[in-house]
């Protein structure tokens, strides 16, 4: 035997009796290496058991014995050639890479192992053989990790149950935010949030993706339910020059238009220098559509005939024993998106320093258009005041208003217009450096900006007068409404009313950190390091609504057009022209006319800019709603930390200790001054690793983890409401949300990538914020003394209501995982795997009222789904991989909310079952084909409204289809 180079990493080794060219890849694999070899050559060779650790040296002489064959190994992988030879040149060779799913599951596990904290890996090659558009999509397949989604794409994680703010999201070592939003009102627009919108970028930019889920002292705080740790390229990951391109198109079953996505990479490194730059450019036209209601409210069908009903009936109706659903909309979501991710990283690599410095650029961007029909009366039903008949009418069991026949009845439309835009920019750079044989070092400089801007958002509604039929009793989420006229006729309708409204926020992160290491020996390190962070956020909404309804009521009004009114109104046509006007024809239910909202705005000699808007005082009868605030929080932390070895034991224990500042600036609160915030956090951590057999290691970890408070609970305005004697004031001694954590976990690993983990979790949640009230004389509140607004009497009872750390709750779960790969019985070189991900969660707090402080119900978590399964199967060989995914996210409740507590005790989304699959192709060794589809099943997300599961808003987003071919060198 002889090699020309050795690796002497120590690696577990565990080969089968088997056909050597298995064993082979194997190693390849466990060592992340590849291998040229003559397979004609060694076909019938077997190879011997082989257990325990040992080099790629070792582990190739112990294989290759007795066989005639020697090795020779190289920086880029090993040969083998037959121990009579030397001239590797005149040996015809075949070169089997490290690629693929097998090689990407056996990278991903040997991190997950060598972690020193409870962890999930993603390895760069595993986020390439899944067809995920976006890093959401990616971390789904983590056990205790579900999405949110847009358009049927993956955008927001939640870990372990817990609202997406508690997982920080750190890049390249720094904690990063940026955001974007969704279109619908059902899920909560212009959310100011501390979470990181993974739909911001391609999963083509990253390396890795690790999920921390059990804490220690040297990473960042914030995390209450986990770090999202996410890795771009680096030139030393694949030595020398390396580059490749990926052209990708692709269509979902409701757009007439290709989706197109072309990445590319370039690297090159030599003794000590690389360079690396990558970019990703995609366009995405996507359609949402549905159903949806403005929730269902016990009303009367007060100003209707209703004398064609049953008298029993009807005296129930009007008692107000029905519950009628309200708005009863068709809505269809239209987006076309760009997406640009452009990166780049120079690393300076020698034995005693290990430099980068990397930057990352994220744009996602685009036009998106909404389009309702729905009736509009009267509490937002069909009914018109002394005008609408209702001639049929039923409720179910639960006195529900399922079916209902209206004529003479109002029906309107609204289109919205909007323009978004999210940019991101990052620099950071890490230097590792040894200052001597035992004293090592680490600096981090990092910064990061991120914008979100909603320039332009506008509304433009009409109305018009049919009869309307309202029917679930088919379909008790997707109503089947039918109206009597053509709703594509100009002729129909009438313009009602314009909105328009304008929206802007902004995040930057500055984090210095200082890592010092002595290590004393190899089975001991010291840490102390010193890590400082500013973070600032700022927003702003500019909201203008309902100008040019008084002017069109008038003409509707038979006021002639120009003439003014007793109230100094004057009369605009309300007439529809024929060139403003759309027929939308892509609902699957109906056909009706929209609008196009930018063109009427300028047809009535509006600007589309809502600034200018606001300075043109004759169109608006309401004064515009204008909000602005800022956070900053300064903070720095002192943390110490020690791992030591002891046999079979790996120790890793660590204590933080944080102090911040926080300052809040809201021009809408009524203070002359915003006390700023202080405190002090303890955050101590301890994991333990014993290693019971070579394949098997035990965890715990014990910690103290928190969440910083929720933007909107500490930029909410100051305010007074003399109707109620409510004053919502500034809570100066308001904690962040802390977490006691207690995690154990069992990992047992196999030869090849077979593995098995299971994990239990356990998380006190203290300090948990939620509105309290309390009554006391104005004089005795913080605000006094400070107030600017209206006067009020010293003495006046109010009734103050502010966010306060009063709730407790308990967080428990379980998560397993498990991959399972045997050989196919007659070509023992293809391979069948199962890669499976199951969890179960539980988790209770009580809930506040945030407008009256009082006590509402005790219910689960926000955003905790009780079960989450992923399971995919897969079929490799070497030129041709295939894969089927599952994702299942059991119900959920995402929130209970004041402002329509009229209607529901709160709002959720039912179990969702998403459907992928990807078929690989390799030609060679640098091209391969991929064939890709997304949400196979057009999976309904059906929103429910109350805890009884009433219909609120159920949409389907297509079916989405991908042809790919890329090419690496």
């Amino acid at each position: 035997m002889r090699a020309a180079q050795t690796n002497e990493e120590t690696k577990p080794v565990y080969l089968e009796p088997q056909p050597l060219v298995l064993s082979l890849q194997a190693l390849a694999t466990q060592f992340n290496r590849p291998f040229a070899v003559n397979q004609q050559d060694i076909a019938n060779i077997e190879a011997p058991k082989i257990e325990g650790h040992y080099t790629l040296a070792a582990s190739l002489t112990l294989l290759l014995h007795d066989t005639g064959y020697a090795y020779l190994i190289q920086p880029h992988g090993f040969t083998l050639i037959q121990e009579r030879e030397t001239p590797v040149a005149d040996i015809a060779i075949e070169e089997i890479a490290v690629t693929g799913i097998r090689a990407s599951l056996n990278i991903s596990g040997k991190r997950k192992r060598e972690n020193r904290v409870i962890s999930d890996v993603i390895a760069s090659n595993d986020i390439a053989t899944y067809p995920d558009r976006n890093l959401a999509e990616s971390m789904q397949r983590i056990s205790g990790i579900s999405i949110t989604r847009e358009a049927g794409e993956g955008r927001q994680i939640m870990l372990r149950g817990l609202n997406p703010d508690f997982t920080l999201v750190t890049l390249n070592g720094m904690p990063v935010l940026a955001n974007n939003d969704s279109p619908m009102d059902s899920r909560q627009q212009k959310q100011q949030d501390r979470t990181f919108d993974l739909n911001l970028f391609s999963t083509d930019l990253f390396s890795e993706i690790q999920v921390l889920k059990s804490y220690s002292a040297n990473q960042a705080s914030g995390g209450m339910a986990g770090i999202a740790a996410l890795e771009t390229a680096h030139p030393f990951d694949n030595p020398g020059l390396n580059w490749s391109v990926i052209q990708q198109f692709g269509n979902n079953q409701f757009s007439d238009h290709l989706s197109k996505k072309l990445s590319a990479m370039v690297s090159s490194t030599n003794d000590k220098w690389g360079a690396l730059f990558s970019i990703s450019y995609g366009l995405r036209e996507s359609q949402e559509m549905g159903a949806n209601t403005f929730r269902w409210r016990e009303i009367p069908p007060d100003g209707a005939d209703t004398s064609k009903l049953d008298p029993d009936f009807t005296a129930a109706w009007n008692n107000s024993e029905y519950r009628v659903p309200r708005g009863n909309r068709y809505s269809v979501w239209q987006s076309d998106m760009k997406r640009l991710g452009v990166g780049a990283s120079i690393e300076y690599k020698t034995v005693h320093q290990h430099t980068t410095f990397d930057w990352l650029y994220g744009s996602l961007s685009g036009n998106r258009f909404e389009y309702h029909l729905y009736p509009r009366g009267k509490n937002s039903t069909p009914i018109i005041a002394g005008e609408t008949v209702i001639t049929a009418a039923d409720v179910n069991e639960k006195n529900e208003l399922i079916y209902a026949a209206y004529e003479h009845a109002q029906v309107g439309t609204e289109s919205r217009f909007q323009h978004v835009s999210t940019t991101y920019n990052q620099w950071v750079l890490n230097s590792h450096h040894d200052i001597s044989s035992a004293w090592k070092g680490h600096l981090l400089l990092g910064l990061e900006g991120a914008s979100y801007d909603i320039p332009t958002s506008n509304k433009a509604y009409m109305q018009g007068v049919t009869d309307v039929v309202i029917d679930y009793r088919q379909d008790s989420r997707f109503a089947n409404i039918t109206y009597s006229d053509d709703l594509t006729a100009p002729s129909f309708w009438r313009m009602k009313e314009l909105d328009s409204e304008q929206y802007f926020t902004s995040t930057q992160f500055i984090n210095a950190k200082y890592t010092l290491s002595f290590e004393p020996s190899v089975t001991s390190t010291w840490q102390w390091g010193v890590d400082a962070v500013r973070f600032e956020n700022k927003s702003e909404l500019l909201n203008i609504q309902n100008f040019l309804d008084k002017e069109w009521e008038a003409h509707f009004n038979d006021i002639p057009a120009g003439e003014t009114t007793s109230d100094d109104v004057t009369s605009i046509n309300s007439a529809v022209p024929a060139f403003l006007g759309t027929a939308l024809t892509t609902h699957p239910k109906l056909n009706w006319l929209t609008l196009d909202t930018n063109k009427v705005f300028r047809y009535f000699n509006l600007p589309t800019n809502t600034q200018a808007l606001q300075n043109i005082n004759h169109i608006t009868h309401e004064p515009p709603s204008h909000y602005q605030s800022s956070v900053t929080e300064s903070r720095i932390a002192l943390f110490t930390q020690w791992q030591h070895d002891v046999g079979r034991w790996h120790v890793n224990s660590g204590l933080r200790v944080e102090y911040e500042h926080t300052r809040v600036n809201n021009e809408n609160a009524l203070l002359s001054s915003i006390p700023n915030i202080h405190y002090i956090n303890w955050l101590p951590s301890l994991n333990i690793t014993y290693e019971l057999q070579q394949d098997t290691l035990y965890r715990m970890a014990l910690s103290r983890t928190m969440g910083r408070p929720q933007l909107n609970d500490i930029t909410r305005p100051v305010e007074y409401l003399p109707e109620t004697n409510s004053l919502y004031g500034f809570n100066q001694n308001l904690r962040p949300y802390t977490s006691y954590n207690l995690d154990i976990a069992l990992e047992k690993y196999t030869n090849g990538v077979s593995q098995f983990s299971l994990s239990a979790f356990s998380k006190y949640l203290d300090n948990y914020i939620a509105y309290t009230s309390e009554t006391m004389r104005f004089s005795n509140t913080p605000e006094y003394t400070n107030w600017t607004g209206d006067t009020i009497n010293a003495d006046t009872l109010v009734k103050r209501i502010t966010a306060s750390n009063t709730q407790h709750a308990w967080l428990y779960g379980l998560e397993g995982s498990y991959q399972l790969e045997t050989s196919w019985p007659t070509h023992p070189e293809y391979k069948i795997g199962v890669i499976s991900n199951l969890s179960y969660t539980q988790g209770h707090v009580q809930y506040f009222s945030s407008v009256t402080g009082e006590k509402l119900q005790y219910t689960s978590l926000p955003y905790l789904s009780p079960w989450l399964a992923n399971v995919t199967a897969y079929w490799e060989s070497y030129a041709l991989s295939a894969r089927l995914s599952a994702t299942y996210r059991d119900s959920y409740l995402a929130r209970i909310g004041d402002e329509t507590i009229i209607d529901e005790d709160e709002t959720g989304f039912e179990k969702s079952m998403y459907l992928d699959a990807v078929i690989a192709y390799h030609l060679g060794e640098h091209w391969e084909l991929r064939a890709e589809a997304t949400n196979l099943t057009n999976e309904r997300e059906e929103q429910y409204s109350d805890s009884t599961h009433r219909a609120y808003n159920t949409t389907f987003s297509g079916r989405n289809v991908y042809l790919g071919v890329t090419y690496r060198h």
